[in-house]
């Protein structure tokens, strides 16, 4: 009787397991990897629901952005979301990933220190981020705003490569109403906690979501150039072979959904715009 039982409950847990793994592996589970915010907080607070209706199960993970495109290329997930194409197009794995669908483009803004202090004033300080890749992005938002202009010996065979980032006046000029103004780089994840210390701050919209409980107050302006949104929309990925599976229609589909648009532009306001193209079409 004892065998006949162990026999029994082996059999069981095999049963079990099997029953297990066919379910996180079916046909109606999604899976996807994905940034903390605002990535992950979209597909859990929004797209769940809408797949849920029709069908599918939304399983999310919240990973390393430098780990994401490995985990995809290795089945690990069916999905991601976290980059824009520029930086997708740089993979070199030996799988081949694509863009399903562009989602959303997070804004660089200008966000005032004092809630008070809506403009940029003369003789203001203003922080940026001292990562060069990203320098040019802050200071082309402060020339859209005509507060300063960026100097030609920053630029070297049209590439933007020599701005001195321990002396930024050196690399740029303030227009004439803004002339005293002060230019301060600082290290991306120190920009929010150091924001009371300068007057304004140009603060990537993830960092800001992350870092500044009230960001939406806090925004004085934006970028508004179409063409840089359009190029940096963050996507969803997945592996070429799967471009026209069911799981990602449906996931496409889903983010074209208008509660989608509705929940980014009243959970994140300015910092996050809703910019959807389906790219599988």
């Amino acid at each position: 009787m004892k065998k006949l039982l162990t026999i029994t409950l082996a059999a069981l847990l095999v049963s079990g397991t099997i029953l297990t793994s066919c379910d996180t592996n079916s046909e109606s589970t999604i899976t996807i990897c994905a940034s903390e915010v605002p990535h992950k907080k979209i597909l859990d607070e929004v797209v769940k629901g809408v797949l849920e209706e029709k069908g599918y199960k939304l399983e999310t993970y919240t990973l390393d952005w430098t780990l994401q495109n490995d985990a995809l290329a290795h089945d690990e997930y069916d999905a991601n979301y976290f980059q824009h194409i520029p930086y997708l197009n740089q993979y070199n794995g030996n799988t081949k990933l694509i863009p399903a669908a562009k989602v959303h483009y997070e804004r660089l803004c200008g966000y005032a220190s004092d809630k008070n202090h809506t403009t940029i004033q003369n003789g203001d300080s203003i922080e940026i981020v001292n990562d060069i890749s990203n320098i040019e992005r802050a200071l082309n938002l402060l020339v859209q705003e005509n507060i300063l202009t960026i100097n030609p010996s920053c630029y070297e065979n049209g590439q933007f490569k020599n701005f001195d980032i321990t002396n930024p006046a050196s690399s740029i000029t303030f227009t004439d109403n803004y002339k005293d103004c002060e230019l301060v780089c600082i290290k991306e994840s120190l920009l929010c906690s150091s924001l009371p210390d300068y007057d304004f701050g140009i603060i990537p919209g993830n960092t800001a979501l992350s870092g500044l409980n009230d960001f939406q107050e806090r925004i004085c302006f934006g970028e508004n150039n179409q063409e840089l949104i359009s190029t940096n929309a963050n996507v969803i990925a997945v592996k070429e072979e799967n471009k026209n599976s069911l799981k990602t229609l449906a996931l496409v589909e889903a983010f074209a959904d208008p509660r989608v648009e509705s929940y980014i532009a009243s959970t994140f306001g300015d910092s996050v715009i809703y910019y959807y193209d389906n790219l599988i079409d």
